[in-house]
């Protein structure tokens, strides 16, 4: 590339001050001018030592450093207020729990450049870190229709076009970067992706109960729906939200029918089984898949109700 755009990286922060240290190195090592480049770290406030870490680190960065101190109570709001502060060409956002590989905003940029309104990075769990059955991270491979904010670009003045993340959305548990993501797309900007704006996700080890209560952020798609019905081209038969999802809700109709009417419907439960039992992703022992599968089915119950909540809330059915 021969002309570096200025370039605004914004991190919303809550209580992770060594997280948070960590991903401004991996910022600090980028193969990127550090004068083409500002960092803009919106803390929504915690006495966890973040603000003097940040205090401490604003002098000697190569970059220039921004912190703000909020009292948002979702990262929705922090992006917003950071991308409003924002004086680069273009908006990078990544969160405080990822580390940058040194080449993912040269990666981004370029990718950026080639006439696109928002490019997806690759998010993979940290390689270094013990994967487990219950754990928290994130992974995206490939185009999402959920647009994840851990690891995005946006050229600036399409973001401001379409209003920046729909209000909406914004003070809403999630979803205020897969209603933006949409919002573009109905505003017939290009988006894409590429894998090499890479970033490592920290991989967290969860408790039963919160790796049950995650999956209730998918309450939100139905809304999602509603506002940006282009996105059930992307559904499974354009009311599910994944094949895994719809061979879930055979499975519950095979399970009590078969138990309650006739024992035939319990052949509704096949496509669920064969599709946990074939789709072994890092899975590879007989023992371990048995053990997704049986502690997956209240997981997948919970999961069933939020879409089913959230499409009664929403007035739009994606099951």
């Amino acid at each position: 590339m021969t002309a570096r755009p200025l370039v605004s990286v914004i991190v919303p922060t809550h209580g992770r001050a060594a997280l948070l240290a960590r991903l401004l190195d991996s910022l600090a090592a980028q193969d990127w001018p550090a004068d083409r480049l500002e960092i803009i770290v919106v803390h929504n406030h915690t006495a966890d030592g973040t603000e003097e870490m940040m205090r401490a680190r604003i002098p000697a960065s190569p970059a220039p450093l921004h912190y703000h101190r909020t009292s948002f109570n979702r990262p929705g709001p922090s992006r917003q207020f950071g991308a409003e502060r924002a004086h680069g060409t273009i908006l990078a956002f990544i969160d405080d729990d990822c580390i940058a590989t040194p080449g993912w905003l040269a990666a981004g940029v370029r990718a950026l450049q080639d006439g696109l309104a928002l490019v997806q990075g690759r998010t993979i769990p940290h390689p270094g870190q013990t994967r487990r059955l219950l754990e928290k991270t994130v992974q995206v491979e490939g185009p999402s229709i959920f647009f994840e904010t851990c690891n995005i670009f946006y050229d600036a003045a399409a973001f401001r076009a379409v209003g920046g993340f729909p209000e909406a959305f914004r003070a809403l548990r999630s979803a205020e970067d897969t209603s933006l993501g949409w919002a573009m797309r109905q505003a017939g900007l290009p988006t894409g992706y590429t894998a090499a704006a890479l970033v490592h996700h920290e991989v967290f080890a969860v408790g039963i109960g919160e790796w049950l209560r995650a999956v209730n952020v998918v309450e939100i798609v139905p809304l999602v729906a509603r506002h940006y019905p282009a996105i059930r081209e992307h559904l499974f038969a354009r009311c599910f939200l994944s094949p895994l999802t719809a061979a879930f809700n055979a499975f519950a109709f095979g399970a009590i029918g078969g138990s309650l009417a006739h024992s035939s419907l319990a052949v509704a439960c096949l496509p669920y089984v064969w599709l946990r039992f074939t789709d072994r992703g890092r899975f590879n022992r007989p023992h371990i898949l048995l053990a997704r599968f049986v502690c997956g089915l209240p997981r997948a119950a919970m999961m069933a109700a939020a879409l089913i909540r959230g499409s009664w809330r929403a007035r739009s059915v994606v099951l």
